[in-house]
């Protein structure tokens, strides 16, 4: 078993306990970029037939938006934390998985090769715990945190979570990978803003799990 296959059995334990007495249950997993969260949530759905996973990633606002947001504030940081996600469509889902006329719903998701909205998924809003993983779910000013009933940070070394990140960025994009000390890399303004929000929040003492990964 994979040390994040453990990770995903430990959670999925915890998620029987808390929601043993709930007719819904909205989770939320946040962790910093390449701390292996995303992994470990696809394995806890595959694990468990009570979960269905949202991806954060997956509802990124276009990159037309996101890139104007940049341009036009001086707080580029904040663009990451607060607007760099389509935040109601997500919120959106929710309440259709909270209400008593849950269902299977399909809706687009953002597609990365082709930086547009030209993939659908399916989600099971029948099923008893939502899960959803990203980055800065847990900063109040986001509209979806009034609803998660339990948070779980993921606490990683970030020295060695943006050496996987940038493998796995390298990877992706090959020669088209741009550099972080590239003016054009934005990497740089996530980081500054995440290093803020687990400071300002003090994840470790607000979640209700925490596992070191």
């Amino acid at each position: 078993m994979t040390k994040s296959e453990h990770t995903a059995k430990k959670i999925n334990k915890l998620l029987e306990t808390w929601s043993k007495d709930r007719a819904k249950l909205v989770v939320a997993i946040d962790a910093y970029a390449g701390a292996g969260k995303t992994t470990i949530a696809d394995i806890i759905a595959k694990q468990n037939n009570d979960v269905v996973l949202i991806n954060l990633d997956d509802f990124i606002d276009s990159w037309r938006n996101r890139k104007n947001k940049i341009v036009k504030t001086k707080n580029k940081p904040a663009v990451f934390e607060y607007g760099w996600y389509r935040y109601a469509e997500v919120e959106k889902i929710i309440k259709i998985f909270k209400s008593k006329n849950s269902k299977i719903i399909k809706t687009k998701v953002y597609n990365y090769d082709k930086n547009d909205f030209s993939l659908t998924k399916n989600f099971d809003l029948t099923k008893k715990i939502l899960l959803i993983e990203g980055i800065f779910l847990f900063q109040s000013k986001n509209i979806i945190s009034k609803f998660i009933d339990k948070k779980i940070y993921l606490a990683a070394d970030f020295i060695k979570a943006d050496k996987r990140r940038i493998s796995r960025e390298k990877k992706r994009w090959g020669k088209n990978y741009l550099d972080e000390n590239q003016p054009d890399n934005l990497t740089k303004y996530f980081k500054v803003a995440y290093k803020k929000y687990i400071k300002r929040y003090k994840l470790e003492k607000l979640s209700d799990l925490v596992i070191n990964v």
